[in-house]
């Protein structure tokens, strides 16, 4: 993970050697026929963080401006930390809606919350030896600022973080070398984005290698039970943050996968060792769920038709799309760790990754209307279609999702959905909700162009009545969706009087930020689906468009230009089929 290339799993000898391993166990062939011990394997947690040979760091870092590591100085830095934020829990009333177990309360008035923090944050450092030939006022001003920007707009004010700066002085992930580096990087690539400014950009990428260089060394000098795990796993987080950042085409970077699955082995070996295991249990499978989703992002994006469930010509699926190989061990770990509150969200990861899976199947081949093989993958999506609709019916007590609404015109249009939001037992419920929702968007979404694409392999399956029903249920899941996002995203131009309705969902995903790149993915998915509204669309492009120009998420902008594609014009039937049928290839 933390050079370039791909991680070569041979034995040590071997790699010393540059020659083919067989990988064969106990012992390889080629230590065999040496007549030497042939020393294992690294393991997967090795393969993720591995300091490559200095050749291969020499050429890493002149390709990301990065200096020999033995003329940088440490960073000094001084910074804030904790105060757990509090949120007032909200009572469950009775679900009214035999649909979904979301029940519908209304507020005639709104409460008022009087108290206005400041976010602002100030550092006193001295000056860092940057180890780069860059004017050093300019340099402490640039690099101080950047990680200002990051605490104030990814961090202060998140779910599961401190409200105001002030709470953040006793974190000892603020004040660590290993997340310095790495937080003036996704800083310096956001304001490099909202500003255009290429020397940003430049400084983002040396941070960034350093940043690499400290997380290795950190894991690499200490055994797993001696790591601090939220300052390890908040620098991997970061990492895949400043890639959803920087990007750099119109496809998603590979690099944000690798750190997720650098996250997950560190996990897996944390575990074990640790005495309290729900905050480690719920990371686990949150970086599963998101796995699954970059996956499908992958086959998206990647794409040529990439608003589409089924493209006009097959397209050969890379190994970038797939997951990795100890991705089952990781959901295995999360199913048998599970207390009776996470228990639903191993049950719900298997039919998302079965889905995953068929997703990729569909697109990689080509259906023929009136053959088997085409009725055979209709009729897999829609017994998925039923295990997802079985699960939804099954949620109840900590899984039940309150909508409310306030007054007319109390939140600001373009930050609340209908001014309507939800409430959760915890975050860690709002996200696993938000996973059960776009992976039954995207099938019905496949089940409702395989009604369209095939007229005679779908009428034997799917009536009029159940197709529309379908469609009913991808709109009630779509507006879900737009109503969850301040629960997760706090838009600019949100008050402290409205922050208060969304901080009835208590915190419990453990890391805020975390949650924003799968958000944007969920906002892109919602927003693309077939026979929306089109206000409902216009609403999604909207928070892309403000997250983009607000944080400076090159990602953001890449999706709000699919979102784009799909926009109907003024005076189109609302529920109509959406342009982007017409335009890909659809009759």
């Amino acid at each position: 993970m933390v050079y370039c290339g791909k991680a070569s799993q041979g034995c040590q000898n071997c790699r010393t050697r540059r020659i083919k391993c067989d990988k064969v166990r106990p012992q390889c062939a080629q230590c065999i026929r040496v007549g030497k011990p042939c020393p294992g394997y690294r393991d997967q947690l090795s393969l993720m963080f591995r300091d490559e040979s200095s050749k291969v760091i020499k050429r890493a870092h002149q390709q990301w401006g990065v200096p020999d590591t033995s003329e940088q100085g440490e960073g000094s830095g001084s910074s804030p930390t904790p105060s757990t934020s509090s949120s007032s829990s909200a009572t469950s009333p009775t679900s009214t809606s035999t649909a979904s177990p979301i029940s519908i309360r209304r507020r005639l008035a709104a409460s008022q919350s009087p108290q206005s923090a400041s976010s602002a944050i100030t550092f006193k450092r001295e000056a860092p030896e940057l180890g780069y030939r860059v004017p050093m006022e300019i340099s402490i001003n640039a690099v101080d600022r950047a990680i200002q920007f990051y605490i104030e707009h990814y961090v202060i004010g998140l779910p599961d973080e401190p409200k105001v700066g002030q709470e953040l002085q006793g974190r000892p992930w603020v004040h660590s070398a290993v997340t310095r580096d790495i937080m003036a990087a996704v800083g310096l690539a956001s304001l490099s984005n909202i500003n255009g400014d290429k020397k940003l950009s430049t400084l983002s990428k040396q941070h960034y290698g350093r940043a690499l260089h400290n997380i290795s060394s950190s894991i690499m000098a200490r055994h797993v039970p001696e790591l601090d795990l939220d300052v390890i796993l908040r620098a991997v987080v970061m990492m895949a943050m400043y890639e959803v950042v920087r990007g750099r085409d119109e496809k998603p970077a590979p690099g944000a996968r690798t750190h997720i699955m650098g996250g997950a082995a560190i996990l897996t070996s944390f575990l074990p060792f640790h005495q309290s295991q729900s905050e480690g249990l719920r990371g686990l499978l949150q970086l599963c769920f998101s796995m699954i989703a970059s996956t499908q992002g992958a086959f998206q994006y990647t794409s040529p038709e990439p608003n589409n469930m089924i493209p006009s010509r097959p397209e050969p699926q890379t190994g970038e799309g797939g997951l990795p190989p100890p991705f089952q061990q990781w959901l295995s770990m999360g199913a048998n760790m599970a207390t009776p509150k996470e228990i639903p969200s191993t049950e719900l990861i298997f039919p998302v990754v079965e889905f995953v899976k068929l997703s990729g199947y569909v697109r990689s081949q080509h259906f023929i209307d009136g053959q088997q093989a085409t009725t055979d993958m209709i009729g897999t999506a829609l017994a998925l279609d039923a295990q997802f609709g079985a699960w939804e019916d099954r949620q109840d007590g900590p899984w039940t999702v309150i909508e409310e609404q306030v007054s007319d015109n109390f939140f600001p249009p373009d930050a609340v959905f209908e001014g309507r939001y939800h409430i959760y037992t915890d975050m860690y419920f709002a996200r696993i909700w938000n996973h059960y929702r776009w992976a039954r968007i995207m099938l019905s979404q496949l089940l409702i162009e395989s009604v369209q694409r095939f007229p005679s392999s779908s009428s034997s399956l799917i009536s009029d009545k159940k197709i529309q029903q379908i469609q009913d249920c991808l709109v009630r899941l779509v507006r879900d969706t737009l109503i969850s996002i301040p629960t997760h995203y706090r838009h600019p131009n949100l008050q402290p009087e409205h922050l208060e309705h969304f901080d009835k969902t208590q915190g419990g995903a453990v890391i805020g930020i975390a949650g924003i790149p799968t958000l944007l993915f969920e906002i892109k998915v919602a927003g693309v689906a077939p026979g929306i509204p089109r206000h409902y669309r216009t609403w999604a492009m909207g928070i892309l468009e403000t997250i983009w120009a607000k944080m400076g998420m090159y990602q953001s902008k890449v999706l709000s230009g699919m979102l784009a594609k799909t926009i109907e014009p003024e005076g189109s039937p609302e529920r109509g089929s959406p342009v982007w049928i017409k335009e890909e290839g659809y009759p």
